[in-house]
């Protein structure tokens, strides 16, 4: 018997240490916060550490703040816009809400939540804000229009910067102190589009197709200082691609600032877009895009939230995350019945086109084209949790050119699921995100590529058909991404929660020692 118990043991720590799977013996006796798959590889790159993500990093819940103001619809039906925009800017930094009570509140304009400590909140689905009009804008604006703003900053001298790593070697450390707003700025060289073959994307037959350009692929990664030890500055959150010497033009660590609205959301309500129901295409779907095309779009905002709202019929998304936004979470909302062509740049029901640090958790998006994608350059780390895509009309996943440090916990669609290089799609698309997970998601089909450069992807716990993805005009195969435990779900159940409880349990020990 102890000859047996120490073989097991001998075999779970050699499991432990090459970042395997444990044994089917430890499956449901595993040690508190073990995750697999978590080793460096020879580079060091690592799965990041996803937990610092969502409103107040997912530390703290989203308050329910007092009711300021109660408004009731109007009872002739008459425009809404007005009364409730006031409401808003009355209770303005009160950290309030503005209650709109059950009825149907008709809006011709954008509303516009772009202050600090105010909620927009409603009786659940008996609340209606129906937009009304044949512009196509957002129903709700949450957050300010600003943009970054740089200071100080200096160069990064490591040739090599892995994935997943905490800490920034550089140059001068005198200019950065413990609570320091920064961000890790990227430039990459002309190399570094040869090497991802992004200079020589296949023409599409629209002949839209145009050639990645290195210097519009810069990226910005906005970070917190936690201790600056020697020539080392410590982040709040991880690098999540990798920063390599030979494909840099300019790699810095730069102050920056950003005019944010913080502490605001919207929440518990309906949001429908007005149309024409005479509208229709060749099989019969309503098409009509003479209306509302976006529930809510997220600027320049911080530690806000859009949670338990339900859209229909918006041509484009229900939330609409921008550049600016950082820490917002988006919680138990559904797009559905979505109103408009299906071809692109239409259907993307929840779209991080910019935002970083976000957590997007119980959602669902209903007849969709893309529920939960990524667009350009995004920033991560980034998380989709627990979301579902229905009657999906094409893929859940990155969209296009170089999203970065994205996990997709526990996801769900009846269609694709794809980690790919997008090649000449659009206009030119091409690898559409590094350093993306997909961890216990499942999917009618899934495929996961990794780009020839500058990182991987993880496929670990997923269950649907395999595919290497589609035909590329050059011929070539794309390199597979890294496949683990294909087709029989892992354990942690959920990598973003455990990773959440294990940030936890170290900061609760930490501050135990402290206080010895």
């Amino acid at each position: 018997m102890w000859n047996r118990l120490l073989l097991i043991c001998l075999t779970f720590l050699a499991a432990v240490s090459c970042g395997e799977e444990a044994p089917d013996d430890f499956r449901n006796t595993l040690p508190e916060g073990y995750i697999p798959y978590m080793t460096p590889d020879e580079e060091g790159d690592v799965i990041p550490d996803f937990s610092r993500v969502g409103y107040r990093f997912g530390d703290e819940e989203i308050p329910d703040y007092p009711v300021a103001v109660t408004l009731t619809p109007p009872s002739d039906g008459s425009d809404a816009t007005l009364m409730i925009q006031e409401a808003l800017d009355e209770a303005a930094g009160s950290c309030s809400a503005v209650l709109l009570k059950k009825g149907v509140y008709n809006i011709s304009d954008t509303l516009r939540i772009d202050m600090d400590g105010v909620v927009l909140c409603g009786e659940g689905q008996e609340t209606v804000l129906r937009a009304t009009g044949v512009s196509q804008r957002s129903l709700i604006t949450l957050g300010r229009r600003t943009s970054r703003q740089t200071g100080a900053s200096s160069a990064i001298v490591d040739d090599y910067t892995p994935v997943g790593q905490m800490w920034v070697r550089v140059e001068d450390p005198s200019l950065f102190a413990v609570g320091d707003r920064v961000a890790i700025y990227r430039r990459p060289n002309a190399k570094w589009v040869a090497d991802l073959h992004m200079d020589r994307i296949p023409q599409n037959s629209s002949g839209s197709v145009s050639q990645w350009n290195y210097r519009a692929y810069y990226i910005w990664w906005e970070r917190s200082v936690t201790a600056v030890e020697g020539d080392v500055v410590r982040l709040d959150n991880p690098v999540v691609m990798a920063l390599e010497s030979e494909y840099l033009g300019e790699n810095l660590l730069c102050h920056v600032s950003w005019d944010r609205t913080v502490e605001s959301g919207v929440e518990n309500l309906r949001m429908e877009s007005g149309y024409d129901p005479s509208v229709l295409d060749s099989q019969g779907r309503e098409t009509d895009e003479a209306h509302a095309w976006t529930a809510v779009t997220v600027a320049s905002a911080e530690h806000c939230w859009v949670r338990d709202v339900t859209c229909a019929h918006f041509g484009y998304a229900l939330a609409d995350i921008l550049s600016g936004a950082k820490n917002i979470t988006v919680k138990d909302c559904v797009s559905t019945a979505p109103v408009s062509k299906v071809t692109g740049s239409r259907r993307y029901a929840f779209h991080l086109n910019g935002g970083e640090q976000c957590l997007i958790e119980n959602c669902v998006a209903e007849d969709d084209r893309h529920g939960f994608i990524t667009a350009s350059r995004v920033p991560g780390p980034n998380v989709f949790l627990e979301c579902r895509m229905v009657r999906a009309l094409s893929d859940m996943g990155p969209h296009q050119r170089w999203a970065t440090g994205v996990l997709y916990d526990c996801c769900s669609t009846d269609g694709l699921l794809a980690v790919q290089d997008r090649d000449n799609w659009g206009t030119g698309q091409g690898w559409a995100g590094v350093n993306f997970v997909l961890w216990n998601c499942s999917a009618a089909t899934l495929t996961c590529q990794s780009p020839w450069v500058s990182g991987q992807n993880w496929c670990i716990g997923c269950t649907g058909s395999r595919s290497d993805g589609r035909e590329y005009a050059d011929g070539l195969a794309r390199p597979s991404a890294v496949w683990k435990s294909y087709g029989v779900p892992t354990q942690p159940a959920s990598l973003y929660r455990r990773q959440l409880a294990n940030r936890r349990q170290l900061a609760n020990r930490r501050q135990l020692a402290n206080r010895r």
